[in-house]
């Protein structure tokens, strides 16, 4: 093989990742079905807003100037 076909090959291989990447081609691998995927989500939809709202009461009681 030349250094060109090489080049090539990684062009390649970098354009199908960048397309993966950016706009979320869905891969053989993901299976919507699997019941731990979903407990994951579901878990993080609850504990997101609850740890953002919590920060935020924290930021508000340390940094609320007293008068």
């Amino acid at each position: 093989m030349s250094r060109e076909d090489d080049a090539k090959r990684d062009l390649r291989r970098l354009e199908n990742e960048r397309e993966k990447l950016f706009h979320g081609s869905p891969t053989s691998g993901d299976n919507d079905n699997d019941p731990m995927e979903i407990l994951g989500k579901r878990i993080a939809r609850i504990l997101g807003p609850l740890l953002a709202a919590g920060l935020l009461l924290y930021l508000l009681a340390t940094y609320w100037p007293r008068g």
